[in-house]
């Protein structure tokens, strides 16, 4: 497996996007927004090689991090409203940050998401992307997102291929 390229994002929030990124993500999670943010940059990066193979282009994304800001949030409108927005339901599943990527680039997976201690969901995903390069995928953008112990997030991404 070859690493093309790595993008870093930390604790970046809606305003902190360009104007054409942030498009349609007023309330996304924070989560959300920080893979968003890599994977454009990549994706900006190499543009021309992905666009040849939408359908082959797929997500791993592992680590401790979740949309734990859209989840607090629901917890919170629960407890003062006795209801959920279903906006916000959406934007609190662990898999939010790949489905907006993939919805925005067009991408068609294979996709996978691993909310676990970084070290074991390493493991697991390169195992994996190890897998679907050999089988079905042409690129992968492997998604490392953990909370930090100051509540924030750090990701990084690496857009690899076989």
């Amino acid at each position: 497996m070859n690493i093309i390229s790595s993008s870093i994002a930390s604790s970046l929030i809606w305003s902190d996007l360009s104007v054409t990124l942030r498009r349609g993500l007023k309330i996304a999670d924070p989560l959300s927004l920080n893979v968003l943010f890599t994977v454009d940059e990549l994706y900006q990066q190499h543009q021309a090689l992905l666009d040849k193979h939408h359908e082959h282009v797929g997500f791993i994304q592992f680590g401790t991090s979740f949309p734990a800001n859209t989840s607090e949030k629901i917890i919170n409108d629960m407890e003062q409203k006795s209801r959920v927005s279903p906006v916000d339901f959406i934007n609190a599943n662990v898999g939010a940050p790949i489905s907006i990527c993939c919805t925005r680039y067009r991408f068609q997976g294979p996709t996978m998401v691993l909310t676990m201690k970084q070290l074991t969901g390493r493991n697991i995903a390169l195992s994996l992307a190890k897998q679907w390069l050999e089988q079905q995928a042409m690129y992968l953008f492997l998604v490392q997102a953990d909370h930090t112990c100051e509540h924030g997030i750090e990701v990084t991404t690496q857009l690899v291929a076989q």
